[in-house]
């Protein structure tokens, strides 16, 4: 049985599986890991929709900036990554178990709105080729107000290895 058919469903609804899994399977742990749930993930187009819960309270936000923090760009992408990484390991289990995701570069990256805290960010990420272990991906970071409107943040395509 794959990965994806035996993870634990989610009892939330419009969550496919919670923080207890994700954390599971994301190589990157506290303080560093930057996705909270994954709302939807399609293994046969390889696109994942996560979410990420960002209190304000952690620790990089304290000197960017004090008293007007605001989320760096490299988390931005970071976070990105890292859902990109689970649609990797979930989608193409048989290509990457035992494996972590070795960060390639970056491209096409634009900054065009700033994600202040306490904030409900939605993270996108699409597998656009895959060849020799060599993985690139196009992502986007969204906000979502308390009525529900997204805004988008970031969008960026990046590349990884799996190693």
């Amino acid at each position: 049985m794959s990965m994806l058919e035996s993870l634990p469903k989610s009892n939330v609804a419009g969550i496919l599986y919670d923080a207890e899994v994700v954390h599971g399977v994301l190589p990157q742990k506290a303080p560093f890991a930057f996705v909270d749930e994954i709302l939807s993930l399609d293994a046969e187009n390889m696109e994942i929709v996560a979410k990420w819960h960002l209190t304000g309270e952690e620790g990089f936000l304290k000197g960017h900036f004090p008293g007007n923090p605001v989320l760096p760009g490299v988390i931005q992408i970071e976070s990105m990554a890292q859902a990109a990484t689970l649609l990797t390991m979930i989608g193409r289990e048989a290509e990457t178990t035992g494996k972590r995701p070795a960060f390639m570069g970056v491209e096409n990256c634009r900054f065009r709105a700033p994600v202040i805290p306490k904030a409900e960010i939605v993270l996108k990420a699409k597998l656009i080729m895959a060849r020799h272990g060599i993985y690139k991906y196009s992502g986007e970071l969204l906000t979502v107000d308390a009525e529900g409107k997204e805004t988008l943040c970031t969008k960026a395509d990046f590349s990884a290895a799996m190693v």
